[in-house]
């Protein structure tokens, strides 16, 4: 154990966010980046996996009308859409008609948010930017950061896989 190294990993989706005194503190800064339509197309389906939902939803299709989005983007949309099924079963109410229970989430509900939801703009470049101005930050682009960063963004693939994984076994009863 007197070999023992503590690792803190921070993420962040809004850097600009963070104050002078954290940015001091963490020594290393790197972009994970945004996912790539096949890892939209997946979080989509893990979002949406316990949810009733149209047997027909593309999710290819609205995986691409969201290119740019990071999975909290993507599940902010899903949220959003899932909306649409309460306010209709309110406003058949209102007109006198009853349900049970909201109708399934559809495509259409899905398009809707997209075209009024914002992606995340802000991306760690802007992090490192921020960070780079801060005193006794260090330097980026050295020769050992490309080692760290490399090992930081296979360690967070990995994490990212695991918890997709975790999460669609815990759906699974």
């Amino acid at each position: 154990m007197e070999n023992a190294r503590v690792m803190v990993l921070a993420a962040t989706n809004r850097p600009s966010e963070l104050d002078e005194a954290i940015l001091r503190r963490l020594p290393q800064a790197f972009e994970i980046g945004i996912p790539d339509h096949k890892e939209r197309v997946e979080i989509l389906k893990v979002i949406l996996k316990n949810e009733k939902i149209e047997k027909d939803i593309d999710f290819d299709h609205i995986a691409g009308l969201c290119n740019g989005y990071t999975g909290s983007d993507l599940l902010e949309l899903c949220k959003n859409a899932a909306y649409f099924p309460i306010r209709d079963l309110l406003n058949d109410e209102k007109n006198g008609k009853s349900s049970p229970e909201p109708r399934p989430l559809s495509q259409l509900d899905l398009k809707k948010v997209v075209v009024t939801s914002k992606k995340t703009l802000v991306a760690a470049s802007e992090y490192t930017r921020l960070s780079s101005r801060s005193p006794g930050w260090p330097s980026h682009g050295e020769p050992d950061d490309y080692h760290v960063q490399a090992a930081i963004s296979e360690i967070s693939k990995v994490v990212v896989s695991q918890m997709l994984n975790l999460r669609s076994d815990t759906s699974n009863p």
